[in-house]
C-alpha cells in the first residue's frame, strides 16, 4: 500500500511505518481482519458475521442475534427471531440485506425489510407483501 503523505509502499497497517511520518494513522478507523479504512464515518467489526459495519458497536447501539445470525439497533433486542432471516433481499428494492450498510425495519411477522423502504414503500405494497409473503 502506498501512504499518500510521505509516497512509500509499505505493509497494510493502521500506521505509516516511515520515519518520516513518524507513526501517522493511515485513517480514524481500521479494520486489520477486513483491511478495511475509513476516516468519515463510526464503524466497528462485528465478529460474528465477519463484517464491519456502520455504528458504535456491539452492547454499545447494535448486538448480534445468534438466531438471526445479524447486528441489530438496540431497540429491535425484542424482536420476533427468523433463523438467517436477514441472508435475504430486502422486498422492495431488491438489496441484500446482510451485507447492507442501511437501517434495517423488523415486521412484527419477523421478516425485515430497509427502514427507508418502508418509510417510501406504497401502502398498499406492503400490504401485498404482508398478506402473501408473511402469513
Amino acid at each position: 500500500m502506498m501512504y499518500m503523505n510521505c509516497l512509500k509502499v509499505q505493509p497494510l497497517g493502521p500506521l505509516c511505518s516511515t520515519p518520516f511520518c513518524n507513526g501517522l494513522s493511515m485513517a480514524k478507523y481500521y479494520c486489520s481482519y477486513c483491511k478495511f479504512f475509513d476516516d468519515e464515518r463510526t464503524v466497528y467489526h462485528c465478529p460474528f458475521c465477519n463484517l464491519c459495519r456502520l455504528g458504535q458497536g456491539l452492547g454499545i447501539d447494535f448486538f448480534h442475534c445468534m438466531t438471526c445470525n445479524y447486528c441489530l439497533g438496540i431497540k429491535l433486542l425484542d424482536h420476533k427471531c427468523r433463523e438467517k432471516g436477514l441472508e435475504t433481499n430486502c422486498p422492495i428494492c431488491c438489496d441484500f440485506l446482510f451485507t447492507s450498510s442501511a437501517a434495517v425495519k423488523a415486521l412484527p411477522c419477523g421478516y425485515f425489510m430497509h427502514s427507508a423502504c418502508f418509510q417510501v414503500a406504497p401502502c398498499y405494497l406492503l400490504c401485498f407483501y404482508i398478506r402473501n409473503l408473511c402469513c
